[in-house]
């Protein structure tokens, strides 16, 4: 539910493409891990995003704003009708990254 209310006020205020990850603790000195996020529920949390209308939607508990974020701008892009331009076609690759969590579960199966 907050969850999804977050994602339709970000939608709403005209963000089109977001990164949904899992918090890691990068060392003992840092705010410990609340929960695991299952690689199943955010999946689930993608579909969701791509249900309120994002354009580019990027999941997983590896999954970081700048990794492959060209890809994801580029999805974007396609779902909203725009041209990549010519010097930027590189960028327009096919397929899912290896950090969300939808090339996971198939991998798992």
């Amino acid at each position: 539910e907050e969850i999804h209310e977050a994602l339709c006020d970000l939608h709403d205020a005209g963000c089109d493409i977001i990164t949904l990850t899992q918090y890691l603790r990068p060392s003992p000195l840092f705010h410990p891990i609340d929960r695991w996020v299952k690689p199943e529920e955010f999946v689930e949390l993608s579909r969701m995003a791509e249900e309120i209308g994002f354009l580019g939607v990027m999941a997983g508990p590896m999954v970081r704003s700048s990794y492959r974020a060209g890809r994801l701008w580029a999805r974007a892009m396609e779902k909203s009708g725009r041209e990549i331009p010519a010097h930027l076609a590189h960028i327009e690759d096919e397929g899912s990254a290896s950090q969300e969590a939808s090339s996971l579960v198939q991998r798992l199966r």
